[in-house]
């Protein structure tokens, strides 16, 4: 099959649907490539199977504490096959209903991997095979990325699994050491401490969740604690072996050299860009190691080619790769000259959860800014009394020059929903004393981040003076 169409997207993930679907909507004769997983990691893989289990893990949480609110029965009771059940149909039900965008936008789907033979030429392989050959003006390659597994002796044996295959497990194990406690590494500690695993999280650097504030590293740090989770920072894993049916982790902790034994080991050491062996390079398009080198708005130095996603830093969020799609399909074919200013925000789903937006405090202060902050804790709220669920805070960070905001750290209950607000208000120019004179509902959650913009201007209401 020879096709040439308006443009070819490459990638069925949220980088690469999504942009296919906008491009359509503008009347766009699309052709979407993709390797028979349209959703990519995030459906099939990642966002949505971990935070399947994620509910699951809060559900067990809750039951286990409802004796403190008067309620009583039986001991939870787990049937990890209907876990699981509940997981692959929470997938299939959403991948049913990506095939349904595509079909009902008249995208052309198709099945193959895609590798660039040409400026405009994308090839159809199919196990290995040129089955097809499209062309068009403009592509977008939102190829996404893949689990990265640190160089050690051993960790290609038996029982060491990446993050992608954490979501499909026959079964929790009786103990399992994680290798990275960022997003990904924190989420499954806490899936599968709450499925009765004994969970060792390892960490190189001097905390977890490194890339976040340090107070709201702290805070999760002393509630995963508390769920028994065995925290290793300033950890190092040297070999990964065997002892019949035990993984034998030599590790080094601050300068200290100690053994764990453990069922399974999961790599959850980052990711990197999916670009190898795709003809990117032999076309011409420039690279920075596996990362595809684009400008503001995602142009490659190939005329007509655009990068979105993972595919461009090797890392990202399924919301980033999305809104840079969007944004690409618009340029592609005319709809704007560049792409907008986007502030995606970032979370990670533990509990209490973590999110963030913008400028953490250091950043700000090392780019020059006076900064202002405004601080709440979710201990004074109301909502979060009556949930049980006090711990966290929402800090705001703010330009004491001109009153703007700058960015948000939050930790607490639903602390990726409320992040939001921050995340508008950024985008939209609002000012810190825009955010706190809005009338936020009473009781939620959301009142915090008013309370914190309160604090900023100090009129905060629901704290006492120089608390």
């Amino acid at each position: 099959m020879d096709r040439h169409v308006d443009l070819i997207v490459v990638g069925g993930g949220p980088g690469g649907y999504v942009s296919a679907i906008r491009a359509a909507q503008l009347g766009a004769q699309v052709a979407l490539v993709h390797n028979d997983d349209l959703g990519g990691t995030c459906l099939n893989r990642g966002c949505i199977p971990s935070k399947t289990l994620i509910h699951c893990a809060t559900v067990l949480q809750d039951a286990k504490a409802v004796k403190a609110l008067g309620i009583r029965f039986g001991e939870p009771d787990i049937d990890f096959d209907k876990v699981r059940a509940h997981t692959n149909r929470t997938v299939a039900q959403l991948t049913r209903g990506v095939i349904t965008l595509i079909e009902a936008n008249g995208i052309a789907s198709i099945g193959g991997r895609g590798r660039l033979v040409a400026p405009n030429e994308v090839a159809i392989e199919t196990y290995g095979e040129v089955t097809a050959s499209l062309t068009a003006p403009a592509i977008i390659w939102a190829t996404g990325s893949l689990p990265t597994i640190i160089p050690v002796p051993g960790a290609d044996g038996p029982r060491v699994v990446t993050s992608d295959e954490g979501v499909s497990l026959p079964g929790p194990p009786e103990s399992l050491a994680i290798i990275g406690a960022g997003a990904l590494g924190g989420e499954f500690a806490y899936i599968y401490s709450q499925l009765g695993t004994k969970v060792h999280l390892i960490e190189m650097m001097d905390r977890i969740l490194p890339t976040e504030e340090p107070e709201t590293s702290e805070v999760l740090n002393s509630e995963m604690k508390k769920l028994g989770i065995r925290i290793h920072t300033q950890g190092k894993c040297l070999s990964i072996g065997d002892s019949g049916d035990t993984k034998v982790l030599e590790c080094n902790f601050a300068g200290e050299t100690e053994t764990l034994e453990v069922d399974m080991v999961m790599m959850a050491t980052g990711r990197h860009s999916n670009t190898a062996d795709m003809g990117l390079e032999d076309v011409g398009v420039e690279m920075e190691g596996a990362n595809i080198i684009v400008d503001d708005s995602f142009r490659t130095n190939i005329d007509g080619l655009f990068a979105v996603g993972d595919c461009i830093r090797g890392h990202g969020l399924a919301h980033r790769a999305s809104a840079e799609g969007i944004a690409a399909a618009e340029i592609a074919l005319g709809e704007r000259d560049q792409a907008p200013r986007l502030f995606c925000a970032m979370a990670t789903f533990t509990r209490p959860e973590i999110a963030s937006c913008g400028l953490r405090e250091t950043e700000a202060i090392e780019a020059g800014y006076k900064v202002n902050i405004g601080k709440f804790p979710f201990g004074a709220l109301g909502k979060a009394a009556t949930m049980r669920r006090r711990t966290g805070f929402v800090k705001l960070v703010g330009d004491a020059d001109t009153d703007s905001i700058l960015g948000a750290s939050i930790v607490g209950e639903n602390a990726s929903g409320l992040v939001a607000e921050v995340c508008f208000a950024i985008r939209v120019g609002a000012s810190m004393t825009d955010v706190a004179e809005a009338c936020h509902v009473h009781p939620t959650l959301a009142e915090g981040i008013g309370e914190a913009a309160l604090d900023s201007i100090g009129r905060v209401i629901h704290m006492p003076p120089d608390a």
